[in-house]
């Protein structure tokens, strides 16, 4: 006989004899403590119960008791019966309350007897009723004298599902046990013959650049002999490779980690205009995929290929060009070097889109601010001169020259402060106060307070919602977007004071917003002007057209207010001619 059939007849025997006792054992102890665990927690479902129900004699509606046993057997997982002190079953949350005529007087039941005679009582035994061998556990409700019973059963099988789970274990872990011993008695049979082997197979993987620790955990360090001795020296020099090699993976990640959060994008050329390392910010710039070992005349930009060619030319290079994105024109800013130590050329990409527009909109501010300030200017200075050259001495000349410049500097104050409420609002310092309102009565003041601005273009209101509209908002925000929204409906509904117009105002609601829309009949915006009319000191052409007047602030600080309030605003045409101006706030709940 071999010494792997020895060593496993050996294990496989010790194996069997120790699961053999401990099965012994443990089925006596254990069959032992789940009938008393079983037990104690009827006892303790049943006390429980009794401090709940009260005295049973005191309901008498049978299908409230009903529920309240099913309420307790899905609770506590066992079956309830209440039983009167007579024998009679009072509910069951087995049996439906038209079949309890049909079940037998319980008062002969060994639990309910015990329980008559000593407050409690247990029985194991097989129900009729539910076909199946059962534990019961009777006892006296809180009456101290009707003597009623509420009894709690649980199914006994569940005692022999518990012993099985344990044969079942056992089985499993016998198999098991078959399979280690058949293990162990080849790997003991093998070991002498394979020393060597193990060692020069560890020592090849480590050799061919496999330092993972699995790898130089599968040395033999653990052998007292010279086999150990030589796979410890290796292990040893294994893991200070390892470890060297973990450091300079970590300082490349941390690399490769600040280069993809610099927010810009960095390209790595060789001389032959081959990409050899990209962060993820160029990708996202150039909106491409994998770009590593492509060229440059791969990535879709002529541009790039000018700063590349200049940059292997003169050593440095930088220029700023457009590049097309998806049907969007983007600014790129590139700044290319080419290295001493490796020749490679190095590419930083900035998109300078952003700053382009917010450069292209300071203009247009200090433009439109130009434009808006110098009318009134040059009026208060004209008039204030033709005062100075005589004209104050003539009481009419003067009153006249005198109200323009007093109506010019009324403008400029008016610019002036809104131009300083909606920087306030842009930078977050004005302050809301946010309540629950009825819209309606909101929108009812403001009509009134423009009714004579109405009068004057000769428009009327048409507004009419049934119920309440409440919503969380600000008022005082509020009546600033109404009172800019509707006043510009006013002047811009009708060409003409005689034409007669009407402007509607609707309320449409659902459980997160509610929207406001006001409608005019002038005669619309266009569809590049929409885009704009939000914009500050932005008027449109028929508005500058027709002399309307107006700053081009008061739509401007309309979306911002909105905006802080959570809400959204927008313009669109209508069918028939005009404009719609809608907004939303947030419904109160």
């Amino acid at each position: 006989m071999g010494i792997r059939a020895r060593l496993f007849i050996i294990i496989f025997s010790c194996l069997s004899l120790g699961l053999i006792f401990s099965y012994i054992v443990a089925e006596r102890d254990l069959g032992i403590k789940v009938q008393d665990h079983f037990e104690s927690e009827l006892q303790k479902q049943g006390q429980i119960i009794r401090e709940n129900i009260g005295i049973l004699s005191d309901y008498d509606n049978p299908h409230f008791l009903k529920s309240e046993t099913d309420k307790y057997s899905n609770a506590s997982k066992s079956r309830v019966t209440f039983i009167a002190n007579d024998g009679h079953v009072m509910a069951d949350s087995e049996i439906e309350v038209d079949d309890l005529k049909n079940i037998d007087n319980h008062g002969n039941r060994p639990e309910v007897i015990d329980a008559l005679a000593n407050g409690m009582g247990w029985s194991k035994r097989f129900s009729e009723t539910i076909k199946q061998e059962m534990m019961y556990f009777a006892i006296l409700d809180s009456s101290s004298e009707q003597n009623n019973i509420i009894r709690l059963a649980m199914p006994y099988n569940y005692f022999d599902e518990t012993l099985n789970s344990l044969e079942n274990s056992v089985t499993l872990i016998f198999v098991v046990a078959l399979i280690v011993s058949i293990m162990a008695g080849i790997i003991a049979g093998n070991y002498t013959r394979d020393n060597l082997y193990e060692l020069e197979k560890a020592v090849s993987q480590l050799a061919s650049g496999n330092i993972r620790k699995k790898a130089i955990k599968s040395l033999p360090t653990k052998k007292v002999d010279q086999i150990g001795s030589i796979a410890r020296d290796v292990s040893s020099i294994s893991v200070d490779l390892k470890n060297q090699m973990t450091l300079l993976a970590k300082q490349r990640n941390q690399f490769a980690g600040v280069l993809d959060d610099l927010g810009q994008g960095i390209i790595v050329f060789n001389e032959d205009g081959f990409v050899t390392f990209s962060n993820e910010e160029s990708i996202n710039i150039l909106n491409v995929g994998d770009i590593i070992n492509k060229h440059v005349s791969a990535l879709g930009s002529k541009s790039l290929e000018q700063v590349f060619n200049q940059a292997l030319k003169k050593g440095k290079y930088a220029m700023e060009f457009e590049h097309k994105i998806d049907n969007e024109n983007r600014w790129l800013l590139s700044q290319m070097n080419r290295t001493k130590a490796t020749k490679e050329l190095i590419l930083v990409l900035n998109d300078s889109t952003e700053l382009r527009k917010m450069d292209s909109m300071r203009r247009d501010f200090v433009a439109n601010m130009s434009h808006e300030l110098s009318t009134p200017v040059s009026v208060i200075r004209a008039n204030s001169e033709t005062l100075l050259d005589g004209a104050l001495n003539e009481k009419t000349d003067a009153k006249k020259f005198t109200s323009a410049i007093l109506q010019n500097s009324i403008k400029l104050s008016e610019m002036v402060s809104k131009l300083i409420h909606l920087s306030r609002i842009e930078y977050g310092d004005q302050k809301f106060n946010i309540e629950k309102f009825d819209l309606k009565v909101e929108i009812t003041n403001a009509l009134e307070s423009l009714r004579e601005l109405a009068k004057k273009y000769n428009v009327e209101f048409d507004f009419d919602y049934a119920g309440e509209a409440i919503v969380e908002s600000d008022k005082s925000a509020l009546e600033q977007i109404l009172n800019n929204l509707i006043g510009n409906a006013i002047k811009y509904s009708t060409t003409s004071i005689e034409s007669k117009s009407k402007i509607e105002i609707k309320i449409r609601k659902n459980e997160k917003i509610t929207r406001v829309s006001v409608l005019d009949q002038g005669v619309g915006i266009n569809t590049e002007e929409r885009k704009l009319v939000f914009n500050r000191f932005y008027r449109t052409a028929i508005a500058r057209g027709q002399s309307k007047e107006g700053s081009g602030l008061g739509l401007a600080i309309v979306k911002h207010l909105v905006d802080q309030l959570g809400g959204e605003v927008g313009v669109m045409p209508r069918k028939k001619g005009g404009s719609r101006f809608w907004f939303t706030l947030k419904t109160a709940n």
